[in-house]
């Protein structure tokens, strides 16, 4: 079987890809940074770059391929020159995609969305992952949906925060989650290659910590003294407002936070992988 990775040059994408190869499966990769992509030669069989935003770029791309996993979306931070919403990245390209790989007949298509809670619910980057969720039920598609809590590098600047001896936590850090490591996410794409259709896999990591827990591991795996500092929500709301006309992704990135931060985002325990030793394996790396 070929397997198309979407979105393969960022760090669940590339796990993702060196797993299916591991198992036996040809694997060819879809990304946008043709550059980035030079890093997955070994790994993939095949290779494919271009924007999928933009439908004439997945022309040819699903030519023998029989199934995709697409962990294609804009990233969650403020890094990056991109402007644009993740309803005009993530929920356009994966459309595309979905369309693009219906046309060409592929029978199974995996798309990583989030794990979702009522607190966060109603935020622009859950409802971009949605709209996605609703065409491949349109497609006729087979497809099963993988949804996360925050994998664990979306934890690494209390890392960095840590080393500079306080760290910023919306709302009063008590909300619950227990974040997973990318790599047990990408086992579970790969195990949802062959489950049935509709079918919804939500994963969180081993350990349900609050914010602040999290934030006294980071200052622990770096030797410092805690120092948090805690930000009201509805400050960030705010300043999401504010910033939401001028950078729509900044705007809609501090929505997500300031709401996810200050709700439960606990999801069934399938990862085997803690995050101290993600930390702990950073801040080695750092050193």
């Amino acid at each position: 079987m070929t397997v198309l990775v979407a979105g393969a040059t960022d760090m669940l994408g590339h796990e993702v890809a060196k797993l299916l190869r591991e198992k036996g499966y040809r694997v060819k990769t879809f990304s946008r940074n043709p550059a980035r992509a030079q890093a997955l030669r070994g790994i993939a069989h095949e290779i494919a770059t271009g924007d999928a935003t933009k439908p004439k770029s997945l022309d040819d791309v699903f030519d023998g391929v029989d199934a995709v996993i697409s962990c294609l979306g804009a990233p969650m931070g403020f890094t990056g020159k991109d402007r644009r919403s993740f309803h005009k990245v993530d929920t356009v390209a994966n459309c595309n995609l979905v369309q693009a790989a219906n046309k060409a007949g592929v029978s199974r298509f995996v798309y990583v969305s989030v794990h979702v809670q009522p607190g966060y619910a109603r935020t622009a980057y859950i409802r971009a992952h949605e709209e996605v969720i609703q065409e491949l039920r349109k497609s006729g598609i087979s497809f099963g949906v993988v949804r996360p809590t925050g994998t664990f590098p979306i934890f690494d600047p209390f890392l960095h925060m840590a080393r500079r001896g306080i760290i910023y936590i919306p709302g009063n850090g008590k909300a619950l989650t227990n974040p997973v490591h990318p790599l047990d996410v990408a086992e579970t794409c790969v195990e949802t290659l062959t489950l049935g259709n509709d079918v919804s896999v939500s994963i969180g990591g081993p350990d349900i910590l609050s914010r602040e827990e999290i934030a006294r591991i980071a200052f622990k795996t770096v030797g410092k003294k805690p120092k948090i500092l805690h930000i009201p929500r509805y400050v960030l709301l705010a300043t999401a407002a504010m910033v939401q006309p001028l950078h729509p992704r900044y705007g809609e990135v501090l929505e997500f936070v300031a709401r996810v931060f200050t709700s439960e985002c606990v999801a069934p325990t399938r990862g085997r992988r803690r995050l101290s030793e993600h930390f702990a394996k950073v801040a080695s790396m750092a050193a």
